[in-house]
């Protein structure tokens, strides 16, 4: 069976009670390709008649913030219309003392929903399957113990099941027994007897094929396999993630069911190590209960933004609201400022190798910063993101920073060691930033008493990112006067060494960064200010929804 995917609209449904945005991770095509395996996997018509149907246990492996949960609601949404589908999402049932049940019971309330009622009639249309699990049972459990929990002989109710159909409930001596809540009671102590463990699983899992069959028969359309998703085990605390796991590795072997898990693995791993100690091999522990696993690419990290964070506040429209003026800044009000300040923004993510999390965390404490602004000048946020970032990854080398200029010289041992790091990988990447340079200066000082015009062009310029956060680092480490005088020399000096006559090399913005942010910043603006906006924003931790 082909499924059709399009994930390039947004939709609302029933099933989740959510508005799904467009794909913006680009996640459609894993959906359509794991869909085509594990149908496969599942079920496939070319095998012999008694190995068509089989059980596979997929984990899908990524990192908090990459999508999992949309991703599996998304795809469990275009599934159900070919396939019967589960998704249970574990973490918000961590509550209970019982995972196998927690499992059991969503699948089996799912499946019966999906399985359809006679809206007259409120019955089964394969009502006679409702007492599978009370037949399956009945050697396991006493006959007196079945009337305790059901309320009603449990012949009776078998012999009622071959006269007529019976639906979620029953009457017996004028008792109305609700079928579902009272199957529920008897197999929760089915599970509880340890001698009838063995006997109650088979049981609860053969109710499961028997509810799949049923909604095969509701509607024909539908085909095998059965896709369970459980998602968030990872969020659980870390005793039930474990026993979950162990519990339901007993149904993981349903013939015609596929399982698919979504774990940030890592995370998993650390909650196996809580329950059974450091060293213990976590990683070979998770893979036994898996046939495989598939570990999703990690996105862009402007793409992971344009997800999680309000990237609008980074729009010259709404900067312009505030009264907010950004170096760098784009000449014109269209798309391509915001694509041009995320560009930047994740260059500098790169050259510290932060984590989708961290990536997320520091983006949201800059337009918080930007938020509690207005009126602002010249508010370098390059610099402003470096300083975030710096700090987020080693508090000693960004106290020492904040205290002097940049020199790799100067620091000492890990520090020396962490600034050597991002400057290397800082001077491969290129920022993008857009001038007019005549609005900056018209002419350039040769010596104390030569001028020659400024024949730049405006347009967009590109430096290297160590370049442009050391020269605006060690600016604002300067005095007024002196960054009068600094200015004047950069000037001189430079233009000794360039033809006047081709003044259009756009790759040389690093010769812009000082006079440009000289040009668009306050005397009252130094490493202080900026020292005092990261302090701010630092203390706002992103917690999990």
């Amino acid at each position: 069976m082909k499924v059709k995917f399009n994930w390039s609209e947004p939709t609302t449904n029933d099933t989740f009670d959510e508005y799904f945005q467009p794909d913006q991770l680009d996640r459609e095509k894993y959906a359509q390709f794991l869909t085509s395996f594990l149908a496969q996997q599942g079920f496939d018509q070319n095998r012999d008649a008694e190995k068509q149907k089989r059980n596979y246990v997929l984990n899908l492996n990524a990192e908090w913030g990459a999508g999992k949960s949309y991703f599996l609601k998304r795809w469990a949404l275009t599934l159900e219309e070919h396939y019967p589908v589960v998704y249970i999402d574990a973490w918000k049932q961590d509550y209970s003392d019982d995972p196998l049940m927690t499992v059991i019971s969503s699948m089996i309330k799912q499946l019966r929903k999906q399985a359809g009622k006679d809206a007259d009639k409120n019955v089964f249309k394969v009502s006679r399957k409702l007492v599978g699990l009370l037949k399956a049972a009945a050697p396991a459990l006493a006959r007196g113990l079945t009337t305790k929990y059901l309320g009603v002989d449990p012949l009776k109710i078998m012999e009622m099941a071959d006269d007529k159909a019976i639906g979620e409930s029953i009457n017996s001596d004028g008792q109305s027994i609700d079928m579902g809540l009272a199957a529920q009671k008897m197999v929760e102590h089915l599970i509880s007897e340890h001698d009838a463990k063995s006997k109650s699983i088979d049981s609860l899992k053969h109710n499961v094929e028997q509810w799949i069959e049923a909604v095969k028969s509701n509607d024909t359309t539908k085909s095998y396999p059965a896709f369970i998703f459980i998602d968030e085990l990872d969020r659980c605390r870390p005793n039930y993630a474990v026993e979950m796991l162990e519990a339901i590795k007993h149904i993981f072997d349903i013939p015609g069911v596929v399982f698919v898990v979504a774990t940030d693995t890592e995370q998993l791993q650390h909650a196996v190590k809580a329950i059974y100690g450091e060293g213990f091999d976590a990683k070979q522990y998770l893979g036994r209960f898996f046939n495989s696993r598939y570990t999703f690419k990690a996105p862009s990290y402007e793409k992971i933004l344009g997800v999680h964070c309000d990237t609008y506040k980074l729009d010259k429209e709404y900067l312009n609201k505030k009264r907010i003026s950004t170096f760098p800044n784009s000449l014109d009000q269209n798309d391509n400022d915001k694509t041009i300040s995320l560009r930047n923004l994740t260059l500098v993510y790169e050259a510290f190798g932060l984590s989708t999390r961290q990536v997320i965390q520091i983006t949201d404490r800059l337009i918080a910063t930007i938020d509690n602004l207005s009126n602002v000048q010249g508010l370098n946020i390059i610099y402003l993101a470096f300083l975030l970032c710096l700090r987020e990854k080693d508090s000693e080398l960004y106290d020492f920073a904040c205290k002097s200029i940049f020199d790799t010289q100067t620091p000492g041992n890990t520090a020396q060691l962490t600034y050597k790091i991002i400057e290397k990988v800082a001077k491969s990447l290129k920022i993008t930033f857009e001038l007019k340079p005549l609005e900056i200066t018209a002419t350039f000082p040769t010596s104390n008493t030569i001028t020659i015009q400024n024949r730049w062009d405006y347009g967009e310029y590109t430096c290297d990112l160590y370049s442009f956060v050391r020269n605006t680092h060690n600016y604002l480490h300067s005095n007024n006067s002196q960054r009068e005088k600094d200015i004047e020399h950069h000037y001189i000096n430079y233009t000794r060494n360039i033809d006047i006559n081709n003044m259009t090399d756009y790759s040389k913005g690093d010769f812009w960064i000082e006079p440009a942010f000289h040009k668009l910043t306050p005397d009252t603006i130094n490493v202080d200010y900026y020292k005092d906006l990261v302090e701010l924003a630092t203390n706002l931790d992103h917690i999990d929804a």
